[in-house]
């Protein structure tokens, strides 16, 4: 089964202001001013604490930022199957669980509108400039994420698959890393880096996602059949503008996984954190690491294993179906990346960014510590300022979806997963949604509360709901609808 998704926390701050303000403040105000049909985010199915290694967190020593059930900030699901909510201090787009790569593409992107347009009504609203910045460090201690999530077979040992998906995910800021200008948490050293979150990273493998960050997440929330099911949520990952890297950022992850689940081993660098660091910090892309059968490789020369691997995998149940496209893609920008990384300037973040930045350093003759730089680094990644747009729109960038895909995003499904059904009845029967999430749907009928569960996220796609659903426009016709399917739960009143 191909199952993806990827979360957005944006940035969030007020142009001008001597003194923040509230940042939760901001960011309730961006989701509030989020104008499409939606429904209150149903929070009876979150397990935090319940480890993939096969315990549960008391619940006493946890780490508050890890009580996801608890916080009640504004949190909704939308028509388009997406989540919209306040994540901690930062607006956060959940994009729908979808099928191929290139979905997750379009519905992050629509994502990524929904809520510049929300900023901008919010500015209106308040008398506020509010900016949302599409990046995950604020280069003052500060890291927020692009969380992606991949579902696995539960039969596919955890172990395993931490123990090999770290050299995947240390390696691959070369190709997807989204650019930062400074060195350290802080960003206290002047320095380049291809990625935004590598310096944020301290073990390997736990729980957490605010503190002691892990490369490799051990929630185990799979929202599907926990019997059958894994979800594998990443945190490694920065935030990328480019079209062609968020592709390949999604596929080539998913792609790599099944390798790991087919039983493929590759070599893994002796110390993937410091691996990682030592990467991010080598635009020349030249830097070898050691590995644990005895060679040093460039993060290049490592993807360009995982590619292989990942190339074994196309056509094989359970990979992406796109799968062809994205292994297109990745092997352009390995060659490219080996033989000179300006050459992917039109397609990988951080070499985008670093035509700009280098280009700035020539005219004005500025080194990395120059508070200049530190400016269009946070430029490039604030909507307000429309850089990227204005990269795309002159053809420097290349692009894969149309602004019309987008916007037909902002309010329909994915067609290929069961979010197409829950988005569609969200849509059509909000008034009368009492809550929802990523597998259910509660409905206040006269008859009581009656929830529809979604178990398989592909129970619920536009070829097997459509013509069924074409017939629901009334409550009379939902409740004839939910009996003829058998509704899941008996119901009850209030």
């Amino acid at each position: 089964m191909s199952i993806l998704g990827l979360e957005t926390e944006y940035g969030v701050f007020v142009a001008g202001a001597a003194v923040q303000p509230d940042p939760i403040s901001l960011s309730e105000a961006v989701i509030r001013s989020v104008e499409a049909p939606g429904t209150s985010f149903d929070f009876a199915d979150e397990q935090p604490l319940v480890d993939a290694r096969g315990s549960v967190l008391p619940r006493h020593i946890a780490h508050p930022d890890l009580l996801t059930d608890e916080v009640r900030h504004i949190n909704q699901m939308l028509a388009n199957g997406g989540r919209s909510y306040v994540d901690h201090a930062h607006p956060e787009w959940s994009g729908p669980e979808v099928s191929t790569a290139r979905e997750a593409l379009v519905w992050d992107r629509a994502g990524d509108r929904l809520h510049r347009e929300a900023a901008e009504r919010a500015s209106e609203r308040t008398g506020l400039t509010i900016h949302l910045v599409k990046n995950t460090t604020d280069n003052k201690g500060r890291s927020y994420g692009c969380h992606e999530n991949y579902l696995l077979p539960r039969e596919a040992p955890f172990g395993r698959i931490a123990e090999q998906f770290v050299g995947f995910l240390a390696s691959r800021v070369v190709v997807t890393g989204a650019e930062r200008v400074g060195l350290g948490q802080r960003g206290e050293r002047p320095g380049f880096q291809t990625s935004q979150r590598a310096d944020f990273f301290e073990r390997l493998v736990g729980l957490e996602t605010t503190v002691n960050r892990p490369m490799v997440n051990t929630r185990d929330e799979p929202h599907a059949d926990d019997a059958t099911h894994r979800r594998l949520h990443v945190i490694t990952g920065d935030a990328n503008l480019c079209q062609v890297a968020t592709l390949v950022k999604m596929g080539s992850a998913q792609l790599a996984l099944r390798a790991i689940v087919a039983g493929q081993r590759l070599p893994q660098p002796v110390d993937p954190l410091t691996a990682m660091r030592a990467w991010s910090r080598d635009p020349s892309c030249g830097v070898t690491q050691p590995c644990d059968d005895g060679i040093e490789r460039t993060a290049v020369q490592l993807q360009r294993l995982w590619w292989q691997a990942a190339s074994t995998q196309q056509g094989r149940p359970g990979a992406i179906a796109d799968a062809a496209d994205v292994l297109r893609h990745w092997d352009g920008i390995l060659t490219d990346l080996a033989t000179d990384p300006m050459r992917c300037a039109d397609r990988v973040d951080w070499v985008a960014k670093l035509r700009l930045l280098e280009g700035l350093r020539a005219r004005h003759g500025c080194g990395w510590g120059d508070e200049r730089l530190t400016a269009l680094d946070l430029r490039l990644a604030d909507h307000r300022s429309g850089l990227f747009d204005r990269l795309e729109a002159s053809g420097a960038l290349q692009t894969l979806v149309d602004g019309a895909e987008v916007t037909d995003a902002t309010t329909a499904p994915p067609p290929s997963t069961r979010a197409w059904l829950r988005g569609t009845l969200v849509g059509r029967f909000s008034p009368h949604v009492v809550a929802a999430n990523w597998d259910r749907i509660t409905f206040d009928t006269p008859r009581g509360h009656r929830t529809l569960h979604l178990v398989s996220p592909l129970d619920g796609t536009r070829d097997q709901w459509q013509e069924g659903i074409d017939r629901v426009h009334e409550m009379d016709g939902l409740l004839a609808w939910g009996d003829s399917i058998g509704w899941t739960t008996q119901p009850t009143v209030g």
